[in-house]
């Protein structure tokens, strides 16, 4: 199990940042987190960075890109479903365009 006790995430929409409460902001870097570590990323993470553009998908952890042809593009696919399912309600400039999503963990290597 690993417990973050300090967390630091933005999202950007179309270059945009968006207004994240504690609350919100802590949400969206724990699921981005979460999925991360399905992928058997290595570890620690220190970073994360997510970038939804149309239905590409790019991943960095520790600023290194995470190969996302996994299993034939499903993991591409849940990933850009997942992200765009969960910011759908945020006042964002635009749900639908390009968001990036960036956290910064208080894990030290």
């Amino acid at each position: 199990m690993i417990e973050l006790a300090n967390m630091k995430t933005r999202i950007y929409s179309n270059e945009i940042e968006a207004p994240l409460t504690a609350f919100i902001g802590d949400f969206i870097g724990n699921v981005c987190f979460g999925i991360t570590t399905s992928l058997k990323t290595p570890r620690p993470i220190l970073s994360l960075k997510y970038e939804l553009n149309g239905q590409d998908v790019r991943i960095e952890v520790n600023r290194e890109p995470v190969p996302m042809d996994l299993n034939s593009g499903f993991s591409k696919i849940i990933v850009n479903s997942t992200i765009r399912g969960m910011i759908r309600h945020l006042k964002l400039a635009d749900p639908e365009g390009n968001i990036r999503i960036e956290v910064d963990t208080d894990i030290k290597p």
